[in-house]
């Protein structure tokens, strides 16, 4: 087992995990050190090859790529250890951090932790939607994974249930596929995502969106046949009368993001119920000395420029 000590150890190298790690070295913190599962870093952005971001941060816009390598650029210029492929499987509130990855097990003693893991997405068994469980039915973000690094279609004709960013984003983006998008559904009577994403996303392709609407049985056995759509009332309660069925082999859930907390509640941290992220003061420092949160750990952010400024 190897025993390392940093300054400052940062978990996740997503946009949060990078901005905080060029700022904590700015600031200057001796050692600093990323630990990051994926192979690469640049987290969610890796997958996000759309647009609009950055206009905040850089005045300019950019794909997720782009944004993730100029701070991967800021990350080399400060002479900052990243360890990819090294998944951290516990942290103490006295700051020692466990990781794994090819060449063993790291003991890692930090004067300081932050917490930068992200999200992870609501799957469908969050949802107790009715009906089999046949292939065809994915999270947005793995079916945008799926398409935009690895290169795979995910199917031919498509239902998105929920219109979130993410959800609008992959229904433009299975369009330019050649998948045909037969609807959005959205349980809520306003859509989950920004303006500007409804418009490109859903107006310039003649998507339709149906609002009050969720899905309401899953049909097929070895593969997806077609989902049964349906209004809901009030109080969310499917309105039987207004079932429909709707041929399709692939569905789609952008059914909301919930922060990634294992690492979090094993360190003891509070954890506050409105965010479902930790508690934190005004410097983002948790009920932990020494142990801080930011991004879309601490609570789900609308533009990545938040999350970056945040982390900083």
């Amino acid at each position: 087992m190897k025993r390392i000590e940093y300054t400052v150890v940062i978990i996740g190298s997503g946009p949060a995990g990078l901005a905080a790690a060029c700022a904590a070295k700015s600031a200057g913190a001796e050692s600093v050190l990323i630990v990051e599962r994926d192979q690469y870093s640049g987290g969610i952005l890796q997958q996000c090859i759309h647009n609009g971001f950055g206009l905040h941060k850089f005045g300019e816009e950019l794909t997720g790529p782009e944004y993730a390598s100029h701070y991967k650029k800021m990350v080399e210029e400060r002479g900052i250890t990243v360890m990819c492929e090294t998944t951290v499987t516990s942290l103490t509130s006295d700051k020692i951090i466990t990781a794994q990855n090819s060449s063993g097990i790291h003991k890692i003693k930090a004067d300081a932790v932050i917490l930068a893991m992200g999200c992870r997405e609501r799957s469908r068994g969050a949802l107790n939607i009715a009906g089999s469980r046949p292939a065809g039915v994915y999270s947005a973000g793995t079916a945008q994974r799926l398409i935009n690094c690895e290169g795979y279609k995910v199917g031919k004709t498509a239902v998105i249930l929920g219109s979130g960013d993410i959800g609008l984003i992959m229904a433009r983006r299975l369009s330019l596929e050649g998948v045909r998008v037969e609807a959005v559904c959205e349980i809520m009577p306003y859509s989950g995502g920004l303006t500007r994403n409804i418009v490109q996303c859903l107006d310039d392709f003649n998507i339709p969106l149906y609002l009050n609407t969720t899905v309401a049985e899953i049909h097929g056995k070895e593969r997806l046949s077609g989902v049964t759509i349906a209004k809901v009332d009030e109080n969310r309660r499917i309105i039987d009368e207004t079932r429909q069925y709707i041929p399709c082999d692939t569905l789609l859930l952008s059914v909301g993001l919930i922060p990634e907390n294992e690492l979090t509640r094993q360190a003891g941290i509070k954890i506050d119920p409105v965010t479902s992220g930790a508690e934190v003061n005004e410097n983002r420092e948790t009920s932990v000395e020494g142990i801080f949160a930011c991004g879309n750990v601490l609570h789900v952010h609308d533009l990545v420029d938040y999350v970056s400024e945040e982390a900083a």
